[in-house]
């Protein structure tokens, strides 16, 4: 744009003005009893509104919508009521007046249009409508049934491995194995292919892929592509438990889709439901499967159920137990439409507009602190850059101030014991010939159908590397 000449005439086609426009004002005493309503049209005019009238007329207890135009002879002015409790006052015309009903006519498509602004305020200020929730399945398996469960998935993925067919067969069998609700089947079937390299690969790449990149097909047998991403949030709370499910983040949806430059004909679609590490570590991410079908349907999904879930965190936050959550909120988008590299050039943008509305619908459903959002990323590299993240700002924190207290980092070596009801190490940090720990940080392991600990230990001790601590590792002795 560039500036208008002072003397020019006003230039440019501007949109016309809706025809009725509603809205407060002020004078010296504030806000203004009454509101006003501008009608753009022909006659144009302007007039007050006020709500809750009561001005006998001959419709007043009609069951059916009945209105008036009635003149005070004693104020000499004109008035509109109806029945819905409305009454418009002190006409100003600005070129013709309009016959007595014609202006009837007028004010009743003045009401109409004002009811509808108002069931919208009410629907804004409500919330989204309650959504249907479903439950991910959660049942194991009888022993028999298990068993033969494990020993066919890992055979399909032994033969998938010299036979390219079978890995159709693969895919189906683990996107069944990671929907069933018995988590055992899979991560035995992993765990079974220890020795088998290339075929315990070939299944973990194939269970992420039918998370990260699920294939919806809807009941009209069409089949829609999509891809898992997640926003990663970090908070604070002072009290105990944390909560899940938040309504108001499906209003991020249009936020996050315009700074993100999704076109407008294509899905997006966020959970309210947030997955924190101690979730995804529970079910090791293998519930995730049912999210973007749950979300086609038009409905929330819940790892557990909600009621008996909500009444032990109503318990839990009653305690003060400071606490620091890493979590992430999932979203589906139809596949190819978001690119890394764009969503890197806008993720600044993307942050400043829908953590606003993060911290609303975090803060209507749970108290909290302070809170951090990161950049979208898809879901895999949201979990690996989530965690990392995490993990070098706690370590970070603890050893500077170990090392305020001893005088600097040259006499301090680090031990980490892996703990598995952690899922993740437990870091301690000593003076060098010393065994007297003087402080423990975790180091979390990045969640995963099959979490690797060898890549998190190694994680680990390249960061140390770089603060020049030494890093040794403590087996735990079971007996």
């Amino acid at each position: 744009m560039k500036p208008h000449p002072r003397n020019a005439r006003i230039k440019g086609e501007p949109q016309p003005p809706s025809r009725f426009i509603f809205g407060d004002a002020v004078d010296e005493a504030g806000l203004e009893p009454w509101e006003y309503v501008v009608h753009t049209g022909s006659p144009a005019f302007v007039c007050r509104l006020v709500g809750n009238d009561m001005t006998p007329f001959a419709g007043r207890n009609s069951t059916e919508f009945a209105s008036a135009v009635l003149f005070d002879d004693e104020e000499q002015l004109t008035h509109y009521v109806c029945n819905s409790g409305f009454r418009l006052f002190d006409f100003s015309f600005r070129d013709e007046v309009p016959s007595a009903a014609r202006l009837q006519s007028i004010c009743d498509e003045a009401m109409t249009v004002y009811q509808r602004l108002q069931q919208v305020y009410n629907e804004r200020d409500m919330g989204p409508k309650a959504r249907e929730i479903r439950v991910g399945p959660s049942e194991p398996l009888p022993p028999a049934e298990r068993a033969r469960a494990i020993r066919a998935l890992a055979e399909t993925a032994l033969a998938a491995v010299a036979d390219p067919v079978r890995r159709v067969q693969l895919s189906a069998d683990v996107q069944m194995a990671l929907a069933g609700g018995d988590q055992a089947v899979f991560t035995e079937a992993q765990l079974a292919l220890q020795g088998e390299v290339p075929a315990r690969q070939l299944l973990v790449d194939t269970a992420r892929d039918c998370i990260a990149f699920p294939e919806v097909v809807r009941q009209d047998g069409s089949s829609v592509s999509f891809e898992l991403w997640a926003l990663p949030l970090a908070f604070s709370r002072a009290q105990g438990g944390v909560w899940w499910h938040f309504p108001l983040l499906e209003r991020i949806e249009g936020v996050l889709a315009d700074a993100l430059d999704v076109p407008s004909q294509a899905i997006l679609w966020v959970s309210p439901t947030i997955f924190t590490l101690d979730m995804l570590n529970e079910r090791s991410c293998q519930n995730l499967v049912h999210l973007a079908p749950v979300m086609d349907s038009g409905c929330d999904f819940a790892p557990v159920e909600p009621e008996p879930a909500r009444a032990t965190f109503e318990a839990a936050r009653k305690t003060q137990q400071p606490q620091l959550v890493l979590a992430w909120i999932p979203f589906i988008v139809e596949r190819g439409v978001l690119t890394v590299e764009r969503v890197r050039q806008l993720g600044r943008k993307a942050l400043e507009l829908t953590m606003p509305v993060v911290q609303q619908a975090i803060a209507s459903e749970m108290e909290y602190g302070e809170a951090e959002l990161f950049t979208p990323l898809p879901w895999w590299e949201a979990l690996s850059a989530g965690v990392q993240a995490w993990n070098r700002k706690r370590l970070g924190m603890t050893v500077a101030l170990v090392a305020a207290g001893q005088g600097g980092l040259q006499e301090l070596e680090a031990v980490a014991e892996y703990q598995p009801e952690l899922q993740g190490y437990d870091v301690g940090l000593k003076l060098k010939g010393s065994e007297e720990v003087l402080a423990h940080t975790p180091w979390m392991l990045v969640p995963d159908v099959a979490p690797d600990r060898e890549l998190s230990f190694h994680d680990l001790a390249s960061c140390l590397k770089e603060a020049g601590i030494p890093l040794s590792e403590r087996v735990a002795r079971l007996h």
